[in-house]
């Protein structure tokens, strides 16, 4: 990548099973046929997809490094905490794993005697920065109190992005959480599944326009109608195809001998084409049938389709109906022209989006905000309560009301200021503290489609009538500081110990009074010790 190729990866899912059932052999000797191809710089193993149980990716892709072959380790958020993923690092550094894929990860599937309990202690914000302070050395206090250092790492950490998004709320909120990803440290960024060329190019001068300087690698989904379909209802989050789209899966298996096996690998080369045409610097190839024989017909006919790709266009364009676009359409070719559209969606008399979140702005304004309203005589009372019964000291009152109006678990470190008081840690079952996960659809919650909106979808229109949609882009929230919990987030915030004042300003962002005037954290406050 450092030296300008253009990157091509196959994906590689291992499935459920310790390593030994055939479909997993299948997998590997696929894996050792398309790197045997000369075209491919590295196999993309996912994590545990869907949620389900499978072979962890760090155990398939040492047998890969093992045969000299370059994996790309897809690395979740889910089912780990923090020290659980630390420990994972030590363990791929010492077996030579270097690319790490991090994301979100799906919501928990099917797991023994019921569904497991998610665990989403750190976001792709937070664990790209755990993973550049393990590039630094992990620094950490001894029995003696001194700081001591691991071995510097060399891990090339990359991020996802949804660009396929239809509403503004999304699509907006997608860019932002990309942004933050960039500044955490990520080096590289692969899309998600997709079909319109439109909304890809879109975010690549999304990208350009705002600063955010890594190559972005198209996602190149060899899609059927199974898949399609599975997409279509909403069975596979974060991944849409439309009525008219399946329709042409539908035609292509019902018409054709091979049950539309050609056209999906002439689609598949025209979007590779595509995608290079508008500035992707490679593609990750994934989906039904990623055989060595499929991968290199798809790359040849993507040679072949190369000098004309603008022809091919309608191989990649099936976006929603009434579909938001950040750039106005360029009538010749159907894609984008440079000009803004303007930003018309409005939710601000949806009741289901805007909440209470009136009452808890002017809450926040006159009572939280430091030199405003009463926020002194507040401020003044909590501090006398810790200094005479300390941390663990009851605070019944404040956390009946924030039950009542937020459904409050009592974390003791709040993040409702992050997400415009919608509390990311109740209401986002993925706990996301810092931008939305990619499986949204229409602004909805991918575990609740239809019931609950995205916290950050809100998020958006709550800040949108006021102009305040930039403060979702102006800072990283830390990862919850679980100590906290069950104790007062009131006395939190006025010692300086909770996230609010430990938020990391994104470069060029001016912190507004609210955060000058804020309170710094105590010297015996948690430390990073990167």
């Amino acid at each position: 990548m450092e030296a300008g190729e253009f990157i091509i990866t196959c994906e590689a899912i291992p499935g459920r099973g310790c390593g030994l059932e055939k479909s997993q052999e299948e997998l590997l000797e696929e894996a050792r046929g398309n790197w045997a191809t000369g075209r491919v710089h590295a196999v993309s193993i996912t994590d545990c997809p869907s949620g389900n149980p499978a072979l962890m990716p760090e155990y398939f892709a040492q047998q890969l490094l093992d045969e000299g072959i370059v994996p790309l380790v897809h690395f979740t958020c889910k089912d780990r905490n923090r020290n659980q993923a630390e420990a994972q690092y030590y363990g791929m550094q010492r077996v030579g794993i270097e690319n790490l894929l991090v994301m979100t990860g799906d919501y928990n599937g099917t797991g023994w005697m019921g569904q497991p309990r998610p665990v989403f202690d750190l976001d792709p914000v937070t664990m790209t920065q755990q993973i550049q302070s393990f590039n630094r050395g992990m620094g950490y206090p001894n029995f003696k109190g001194d700081v001591e250092r691991t071995t510097p790492g060399t891990f090339f950490p990359g991020c996802v992005v949804s660009p396929f998004k239809w509403t503004e709320g999304e699509t907006m909120t997608q860019l932002y959480k990309l942004k933050k990803k960039v500044v955490a440290g990520a080096q590289f960024c692969i899309s998600q599944v997709g079909f319109s060329a439109r909304k890809l190019q879109e975010m690549l001068w999304l990208m350009e326009d705002n600063g955010i300087d890594v190559p972005l690698i198209a996602n190149i989904y060899v899609i059927n109608a199974g898949h399609g379909g599975a997409m279509n209802r909403g069975g596979i989050p974060g991944c849409d195809v439309t009525d008219q789209f399946l329709q042409v899966l539908k035609d292509e298996r019902d018409n054709s001998e091979d049950k539309g096996l050609e056209a999906r690998l002439q689609r598949a080369a025209k979007m590779i084409a595509i995608s290079k045409g508008l500035g992707c610097r490679g593609v990750h190839i994934g989906g039904v049938g990623c055989s060595p024989e499929n991968v290199t017909r798809i790359l040849d006919l993507a040679d072949q389709y190369e000098s004309n790709w603008m022809e091919h266009l309608e191989a990649f364009e099936y976006p929603q109906d009434n579909c938001f676009y950040y750039y106005k359409k360029d009538p010749e070719t159907g894609l984008n022209l440079r000009e803004p559209n303007p930003l018309t969606e409005d939710y601000s008399h949806d009741k289901k989006v805007q909440g209470n979140y009136a009452l808890s702005r002017f809450a926040h304004h006159t009572v939280f905000m430091p030199g405003k309203g009463i926020n002194g005589i507040f401020a003044s009372r909590e501090r006398s309560l810790e200094a005479k019964k300390g941390r663990n000291r009851a605070h019944g009152i404040e956390h009946l009301g924030k039950v009542f109006m937020y459904d409050c678990m009592d974390c003791g470190d709040c993040g409702l200021y992050a997400v415009a008081y919608s509390c990311p840690m109740v209401k986002c079952p993925k706990s996301q503290r810092n931008g939305p996960c990619g499986g949204s659809k229409d602004g909805w919650c991918e575990v609740f489609p239809g019931e609950k909106y995205c916290v950050w979808f809100k998020a958006y229109h709550r800040l949108k009538p006021h102009g305040e949609t930039d403060t979702l882009q102006s800072y990283i929230v830390p990862p919850n500081n679980w100590e906290n919990i069950f104790k007062s987030p009131w006395g939190a915030t006025n010692i300086g110990i909770d996230g609010y004042a430990r938020r990391q300003w994104l470069p060029g962002v001016q912190p507004d009074e609210e955060a000058r005037n804020g309170v710094k954290p105590p010297e015996d406050a948690p430390k990073d010790y990167s």
